[in-house]
């Protein structure tokens, strides 16, 4: 019994010291020896979610995506419930421009994770590729649900208005973009010139904000 015990923390050091050399292989950018260390990890402790996620960002990274797929698909089987397996699929089948397989991919990250704000981002920039534009604001509507503090998300969702000629949404997005980050300044000119397609006669105001801080 006790030198099982001895044995399961010998291989568990090991294991530590093959994952570590596999993640800084990673991170030097050699990512074939990377693999070979991370593979071996995993072969220490089969049940490690972590070298499963590492074993498929570095299949991504090394642009060996068809492996990636597949290894994502092998860690989702036994992991069915980890959002991030699905956000790097999604990821690896959106640089194979396989745009609908990775929104399908971001949306059971999403269903198993809600409060990640990334994957919402991620899923608004391919609803844009397929040109969905309210599908997008939708999803950067969740994001701000989440993180109300992040100037560029009301700034994405208030052009998307501003493209579908919903220049009062348009409007309350760029005034609180601007509350976020007020020295932007094409947010004063795009709200000035929803203002004025909106019929605000005092949307040259917020274009002259705009020539103040430099906007050409």
């Amino acid at each position: 019994m006790f030198y099982f015990g001895l044995a399961k923390i010998r291989r568990y050091f090991i294991f530590h010291s093959v994952f570590n050399k596999g993640i800084n292989r990673e991170n030097l950018g050699e990512y074939p020896k990377s693999l070979s260390f991370l593979f071996l990890a995993l072969s220490l402790m089969p049940n490690s979610i972590r070298t499963y996620k590492a074993i498929a960002r570095v299949n991504r990274k090394n642009k060996t995506y068809l492996n990636g797929i597949d290894f994502c698909n092998k860690a989702i089987a036994r992991f069915p419930k980890n959002s991030e397996l699905y956000a790097i699929r999604a990821d690896i089948q959106r640089k194979m421009k396989d745009y609908n397989e990775a929104e399908k991919s971001y949306t059971r990250a999403i269903d198993e994770d809600g409060s990640i704000a990334d994957y919402f981002i991620k899923r608004a920039e391919l609803k844009l590729l397929k040109e969905d534009i309210q599908g997008a604001i939708n999803d950067y509507t969740g994001a701000i649900n989440i993180n109300k503090s992040y100037s560029v998300l009301y700034e994405n969702r208030a052009f998307l208005h501003f493209i579908k000629k919903n220049y009062e949404s348009s409007i309350d997005d760029y005034k609180k973009a601007i509350e976020l980050n007020p020295k932007k300044a094409h947010l004063y000119y795009m709200l000035g010139a929803s203002e004025k397609l909106n019929g605000d006669t005092n949307a040259d105001i917020n274009f002259e904000k705009a020539n103040k801080l430099g906007l050409n």
